[in-house]
């Protein structure tokens, strides 16, 4: 009986790798496509069945609306779109303002947990991860009280100071796992050249640790862009109001479009989607060395 050569055998594990892979890929981009598809459609044709994939007649109108926030049919796109422009202000203000501020605090921190020895550091790490593990709703009404007491309410500050809580103990530990693969030689040899801490930790350290930084960077700004449950508390005005709290305006007023509610969704994915092209090898880079490290 004659056999097939292995070299002409069918690889079926390479086969079930690719149609599971296609399946989750058409999982993930199939409803992204969707709302880009509808915000170019007019609403009859958006809400047609069986669903019109493409659009047969594109228009910009929907665009249009949101960039005219103050010009847009209150009976037609309702206080969702209205507001929509400065949501999405507020979110990039918030997020880039976190994701800076996130750095700054986290650089000295983790440089300290690398090189420094001092007593109860362990401790203090691992204290830090568990305040990651508080569930939010546990803490959001002492936490909307002092803030109403502090008069940070409608503002950027209460925002920032809860996603600062979030997102530094993570970059804390990507940080200090990147710090100490510096060998010492490196930060000797920067200080004999008369450099002091802040000459080292920009000539030798931070180059070190560039996917690190973008890794953490792009994490605190992706939480604050995308987290909703202190925003929904913290802010009540279109001053400070994110995007996600605008979008679910959409979900509540009845007399917005579906086409305007796809065109929302893909005002608020862009920025974020661009940012982690744009860096994308430094952030799989950085995420994968933390993961191995840590």
């Amino acid at each position: 009986m004659s056999t097939v050569p292995l070299r002409h055998r069918i690889p079926i594990k390479k086969i079930v790798v690719y149609v599971v892979a296609l399946f989750f890929a058409a999982w993930l981009l199939l409803p992204f496509y969707r709302i880009v598809t509808m915000s170019f459609m007019h609403e009859p044709d958006a809400i047609q069945v069986p669903p019109q994939w493409f659009p047969t007649d594109p228009t910009f109108g929907n665009y249009r609306s949101f960039a005219s926030p103050d010009e847009a049919q209150v009976l037609v796109g309702g206080r969702a779109v209205q507001e929509t422009p400065y949501a999405l202000r507020n979110s990039a203000i918030i997020a880039i303002s976190t994701a800076l501020l996130n750095l700054i605090i986290a650089v000295p921190a983790a440089y300290a947990f690398s090189r420094l020895k001092f007593r109860g550091s362990k401790v203090l790490l691992v204290g830090y991860l568990v305040t990651r593990m508080v569930p939010s709703i546990a803490i959001i009404i002492p936490y909307y009280l002092m803030m109403r007491s502090f008069g940070l309410l409608n503002t950027y500050g209460a925002l920032i100071l809860s996603y600062l809580t979030f997102s530094l103990p993570v970059t804390i530990w990507v940080l200090k796992d990147f710090f100490r693969a510096v060998p010492r030689e490196l930060e000797d040899a920067a200080r004999v050249d008369r450099c002091g801490w802040f000459g080292a930790m920009w000539q030798v350290f931070l180059p070190v640790a560039a996917p690190g930084l973008v890794a953490a960077a792009v994490f605190s700004f992706m939480t604050a862009w995308s987290e909703f449950m202190f925003a929904l508390f913290m802010t009540s005005t279109k001053a400070a109001k994110t995007m996600p709290v605008v979008a679910a305006n959409f979900a509540t007023d009845l007399n917005t479009d579906f086409t305007l509610m796809a065109t929302a969704g893909v005002l608020a994915v862009v920025p974020p989607l661009v940012l982690v092209l744009i860096f994308q090898r430094l952030i799989v880079q950085g995420m994968a060395a933390g993961s191995v490290k840590g």
